[in-house]
């Protein structure tokens, strides 16, 4: 066995003996802040007065994070340390554990929760091997990536996320950790929301183009949820009949899929748009055929009042002199309230029963998972998924707040940058208090991003 396998001993605890007192703690504290900062405590706790413990962060990370993470606990971990202590070789150690070898190619920042039992078989570790990434910061995310994915899909799907990882990550939201293997377990579970969201879903054949090109569709239904909520929202343009067409507001994620499908065009991806709180779509139909579709949003000299943004048929082609008289009827027949931006804008507890909906089959799979880290990752997913709801003083309203302990500061009550200045500005113009949310403003919130980066600079 190579020294290099073994826990320093001998002559390495010699020249500790022979380091300045300074030097062995500044060693010390660089070995620790090479962790995750949720890590530090637990890896200082276990190698306060243990050398050879220490020694497992330069020789392999994974090993000390796992040893004081509690992973595969039970006299397996107390035998571990044990022979760790006793400067055992380092392979016999991680087998003991029945920790995967190759995991000692990562550095100590990619290990940031408990560990699932990876395979560590010498065709395995030969396979991912290659996939690791040679930029220590992405180690984290691709880490993860691969745990969570062996966790849902096993073996081949962690192998398949570990070659496919940077494209994939590239079609997920940052802030979104675990959205490539929710995309699996879906795939893998019919009759489930998340399922009917699916265009095509996962299989091992498929090409890492394709795949994202899929989780990418996937994610844009998935917003849709998340924004409409359970879609109870009244319409600000009741639906009617006018002539041989049928006008009717589409309200959940379900009626925008289906649109798109009949149409041929880009309704699954209006979340963005639909996020404002200042649009509205309505399908077209004519002798139960959908036709059309029609975007409403505020009118550019009257904000109170609507106007038509586009109106388009199929892929999007333009529609004939007859429709456009037929929707300029619905607007001038219809009674309309003015606008107010609640009517267009979902509660945040409305938002989060239509994700609870959504992603609790998920979690609830992760947490019953035999393996101690799939309750751990349904934490953090938990968190990212699913942000907790509190009350709010504005207009009323429930907004979303990340899941963290503690009640409502009063920052929180406090009204945004963008409030006042829309306030002050309104003032000026000579808009009342009540009136100056029916304005555009797109200059004010440009103005909002530019002084709140300058804040942080």
């Amino acid at each position: 066995m190579a020294t290099s396998d073994r826990v320093a001993t001998g002559t390495a605890f010699g020249a500790c003996e022979t380091a300045k007192p300074e030097d062995l703690v500044l060693r010390r504290e660089r070995r620790i802040v090479e962790f995750q900062v949720v890590a530090r405590p637990r890896i200082a706790s276990l190698t306060n007065g243990a050398p050879q413990l220490e020694d497992l962060a330069d020789s392999f990370p994974g090993l000390l994070f796992s040893l004081a993470t509690g992973y595969n606990s039970g006299s397996s971990l107390e035998r571990a340390v044990q022979m760790t202590m006793q400067g055992a070789p380092l392979r016999l150690v991680a087998d003991t554990l029945g920790l995967a070898w190759w995991l000692r190619r990562l550095p100590a920042g990619a290990f940031s929760e408990m560990l699932p039992m990876l395979p560590g078989e010498s065709d395995f570790a030969l396979r991912i091997g290659s996939f690791i990434p040679t930029d220590r910061r992405r180690a984290g995310a691709w880490l993860s990536g691969v745990s969570d994915a062996y966790l849902v899909g096993g073996r081949e799907f962690a192998l398949w996320t570990a070659r496919a990882w940077g494209t994939l990550q590239a079609a997920t939201p940052a802030n979104r950790a675990g959205l490539v293997s929710a995309w699996l377990w879906y795939s893998l579970t019919p009759g489930t929301q998340g399922h009917e969201l699916l265009k095509v879903g996962w299989n091992a054949q498929m090409s890492t183009g394709a795949a994202a090109e899929d989780l990418a569709v996937w994610l844009k239904r998935v917003a849709l949820v998340e924004w409409l909520g359970t879609g109870t929202l009244v319409p600000w343009i009741p639906d009617a009949q006018v002539g041989t067409y049928e006008f009717r507001t589409l309200r959940r994620a379900e009626d925008f899929i289906a649109a798109a499908k009949e149409l041929d065009n880009c309704l699954e991806q209006f979340a963005g748009r639909l996020s404002n709180g200042t649009s509205t779509v309505a399908k077209i139909s004519r002798g139960g055929k959908t036709v059309a579709c029609i975007e409403i949003g505020l009118h550019e000299t009257d904000p109170s009042m609507p106007a038509i943004v586009q109106l388009r048929g199929h892929k999007n082609k333009r529609v004939s002199a007859e429709l456009w008289r037929k929707a300029y009827d619905w607007l001038a027949h219809r009674p309309i309230d003015p606008f107010h931006a609640e009517r267009l804008t979902p509660s945040a507890a409305d938002r989060h029963a239509a994700r609870q909906g959504l992603w609790s089959p998920y979690l609830a799979a992760m947490e019953l998972h035999p393996d101690p880290a799939g309750r751990v990752a349904a934490q953090r997913l938990r968190r990212n998924l699913l942000p907790r709801v509190r009350n709010s003083t504005v207009s009323g309203r429930r907004a979303a707040a990340p899941d963290t302990p503690g009640a409502t500061t009063t920052a929180d009550l406090q009204p945004t940058m963008l409030q006042r200045v829309r306030e002050h500005i309104a003032t000026l113009a000579g808009f009342s208090h009540a009136d100056h949310e029916l304005m555009r403003w797109d200059a004010v919130e440009r103005l909002e991003v530019a002084l709140r980066g300058r804040r942080e600079r």
